[in-house]
């Protein structure tokens, strides 16, 4: 099994999500052995700014409500609208 690569490893291999998610890690490992509360504080506000960064950059999952779910399988498996209720055709 190959060792995970280390932060500058992934930063140089220009990947920018990636690099993001290192430096996230990087900077959480930072702050947990970090005791200035000035350091602290500094590190809190580049760990938000990577994390809204990183945010931006992934792809957004659009959700859709149930009718769009139902539409979305029918079309998948080549169903055309529900056949209408006989009911429905009659005229009053």
């Amino acid at each position: 099994m190959a060792e995970p690569l280390g932060f500058a490893e992934v930063v140089r291999a220009g990947v920018t999500i990636a690099s993001l998610e290192a430096m996230r890690d990087q900077i959480a490992a930072d702050l947990q052995a970090c005791e200035s509360m000035r350091d602290k504080a500094a590190l809190y506000l580049r760990l938000a700014d990577v994390l809204r960064t990183l945010e931006e950059l992934r792809p957004q999952i659009v959700k859709g409500d149930s009718v769009d779910e139902i539409a979305a399988r029918r079309s998948a498996r080549g169903a055309g609208p529900a056949p209408r209720a006989a009911r429905a055709n009659r005229s009053s």
